[in-house]
């Protein structure tokens, strides 16, 4: 049985699922599909169209569902989604879609930290972590695993690769390739994110093939267009890889090298 606080509101609207927990304060708005064992906090504010999936924990104060900050904004736009077990902790502010019938998406087991912001129609993949003050402008794509840390902001349309990890502060103006590790005052890659790839059980061996690629992409290609015909051309074509050489090809900034 859901446990409602008789000093919430919840909109007739509103979906609830079983074992849910809604604290005082908080507001659940027309259009909102909350999973089974969610847990909202006091003060928190849902607005519609959101499904959040089953056991989403949203602390006191987050902000989910409401109009993306632009000044040009028309009609009520769209909604968004978020995965299984993400954790959004106090004040974190995510936004829905500008475009009627799509929506800003999160996966499944994030983690943002206080007063994160992910803004309109941003694309982020499954366990992301996103530690306090990061803001992701509109349009941003992450991939699965990324790290980002303390007071990154992300340009918009910029597409972060899987298993990254950016340490800030910074600003972040370009693509970041997948698995690379990315810092300093003027943003470069500082190596490959060697402890994310462990944990995600990649062998010694891919690790290896990925630092290859990397040389290429760095030092010996040209251009990135040519640097993937290379990769493909040298090295096995697992699954990682694959991931580089798709990222490298369709990359429309530009990405960032671990020179600047």
């Amino acid at each position: 049985m859901s446990q409602i606080h008789p000093a919430s509101h919840v909109d007739s609207k509103a979906a609830i699922g079983e074992n849910v927990v809604i604290g005082p304060g908080a507001f659940v708005g027309a259009g909102v599909e909350l999973g089974d064992g969610c847990e909202i906090g006091a003060h928190t504010i849902l607005e519609g169209p959101a499904i959040i999936g089953a056991g989403c924990r949203i602390f006191p104060g987050a902000v989910v569902g409401t109009e993306a900050q632009m000044v040009t904004q028309e009609g009520r736009g769209g909604g968004i989604e978020i995965g299984p077990g993400t954790v959004v902790r106090e004040m974190v502010t995510l936004h829905r879609s500008i475009h009627e019938g799509k929506a800003t998406r999160v996966g499944a087991e994030c983690y943002f930290m206080t007063q994160a912001h992910v803004a309109h129609d941003c694309l982020v993949g499954d366990r992301v972590i996103l530690t306090n003050s990061v803001a992701l402008s509109g349009h941003v794509e992450v991939g699965d695993d990324a790290f980002i840390s303390f007071c990154v902001g992300i340009h918009q349309f910029v597409r972060i690769g899987e298993g990254v990890m950016i340490g800030g502060p910074m600003g972040i103006r370009k693509d970041v390739l997948p698995f690379a590790m990315l810092g300093g005052h003027v943003p470069r890659v500082r190596g490959l994110n060697m402890v994310g790839l462990r944990r995600r059980g990649v062998s010694a061996e891919v690790r290896g093939h990925l630092k290859r690629a990397y040389r290429i992409l760095f030092h010996e290609a040209k251009t990135m267009a040519e640097g993937a015909d290379q990769i493909e051309a040298e090295l096995p074509l697992g699954r990682e890889i694959k991931s580089v050489v798709e990222f490298a090809r369709t990359s429309k900034r530009g990405v960032y090298l671990d020179q600047e």
